[in-house]
């Protein structure tokens, strides 16, 4: 429900949809994945306390707290505003694009668009919809290997870098993906090579276009690259 660097919300769709009904995001970010199929049960996970903090309050927010956010204006300065430090910090997603951590100033590209209204919209709609959500903020290899769908979206092997919290072995990683029970979906872009992926989508970003890539542990029928 907030914008958040890497985040799937153009192409998520064209995920294989889940086959239990309990969903796992080890790395949760905006949990994109959650939100399309937020009629399961959900666990969402990750390592930057933030983003956990900013999902608890979400989960527990009432319409009036959202609708009392406060409102910007192009170059507003989020430090200067009165509120709790959980909402500082999860209207910092709202201030710029694609942020790996919260950002202070309203930018030209959020005052444009009303990226704040359009937030507080999109939350208000959703809010029902993920009061069943629970949360954990624990590194991915000590979460339980229950049965379910695993939406693994790791920071990527080209660019995970600029991530907060990001220490990963990725073939650590590929065994512990190949070995979760259930059905299993793992994201990926470029020439990432820590599993055998294959094409999902091409998708324009801001700069250039890239190439989604998946791995899951089932078929898939059809090429669903563009």
């Amino acid at each position: 429900m907030f914008s958040y660097y890497g985040s799937k919300s153009k192409i998520i769709k064209h995920y294989p949809p889940p086959e239990h009904d309990l969903i796992i995001e080890p790395f949760a970010g905006s949990a994109r994945y959650a939100l399309l199929y937020h009629d399961k049960q959900v666990l969402l996970n990750d390592t930057y306390e933030i983003i956990i903090d900013n999902w608890n309050y979400l989960i527990k927010a009432t319409p009036e707290q959202i609708k009392n956010l406060p409102n910007f204006k192009r170059g507003d300065d989020l430090r200067t505003f009165d509120i709790p430090q959980v909402e500082k910090n999860l209207l910092g997603f709202v201030m710029a694009r694609g942020r790996v951590k919260p950002a202070n100033i309203y930018s030209p590209w959020a005052s444009e668009g009303d990226e704040i209204g359009t937030f507080k919209r999109r939350v208000l709609k959703n809010l029902d919809n993920i009061r069943h959500f629970e949360t954990s903020c624990v590194d991915y290899r000590e979460l339980e290997n229950k049965e379910a769908t695993w939406y693994i979206d790791p920071p990527y092997q080209q660019g995970g870098h600029l991530y907060v919290e990001n220490s990963i072995n990725y073939e650590e990683l590929a065994e512990w993906c190949k070995s979760r029970k259930g059905q299993v979906i793992v994201c990926e872009n470029g020439n990432a090579n820590w599993l055998p992926f294959r094409p999902l989508v091409e998708l324009q970003g801001q700069r250039r276009r890239t190439l989604e890539l998946i791995w899951t542990n089932q078929d898939i029928p059809g090429d669903n690259c563009d």
